[in-house]
């Protein structure tokens, strides 16, 4: 029997938390339109345009690798489970951070709390986790900072009070 048959037969160990974890990733989502609708009204087609993109891209990433492993089977030869929830926890995060890079400490907090919850329920262990952020993590963090905006990218950026152009 594979490990991802095996982790969707889990019982969570506290059933009022449930409802909890499953809203997390919805949540995430809900947060991304939100900023995309937000940026086209304050005209920000840029963002407005880029954001949807950049999130499709990091999410094929993730669904890419959970593909992958299902059919190859890599981290079942270790005994573990590749997380396909905390995997698009983190290109949700990935995209969003791409535009706005100063929301990096709510993407660690709730990061870690969602990753402490799955655990609390034994929906995966921690090494689960770990080993799928490692695998996942730095295409991820390469693909958001490739479609990162350009005027972010380049050192004395326009929001460091700086004119490029003189």
């Amino acid at each position: 029997m594979s490990a991802n048959v095996l982790a969707a037969a889990v019982v969570p160990r506290f059933p009022a938390l449930d409802p909890w974890a499953d809203a997390v990733n919805p949540a995430l989502g809900a947060l991304l339109l939100a900023t995309t609708a937000l940026a086209f009204r304050a005209g920000r087609r840029r963002e407005g345009m880029g954001l949807p993109i950049t999130l499709i891209m990091c999410l094929a990433v993730a669904y890419g690798f959970a593909y992958l492993d299902r059919v190859l089977g890599v981290f079942a030869l270790f005994g573990i489970d590749f997380s396909t929830h905390g995997a698009v926890h983190l290109a949700a995060w990935a995209a969003l951070l791409a535009w706005h890079s100063t929301r990096w400490p709510w993407a660690l907090a709730v990061t870690l709390a969602y990753h402490a919850l799955m655990v609390v329920q034994g929906y995966h262990t921690m090494f689960d986790l770990l080993a799928t952020a490692a695998v996942v993590g730095l295409p991820l963090a390469l693909l958001a900072t490739a479609l990162r905006p350009a005027a972010r990218r380049r050192t004395g950026s326009a929001s460091s009070g700086h004119n490029a152009g003189s």
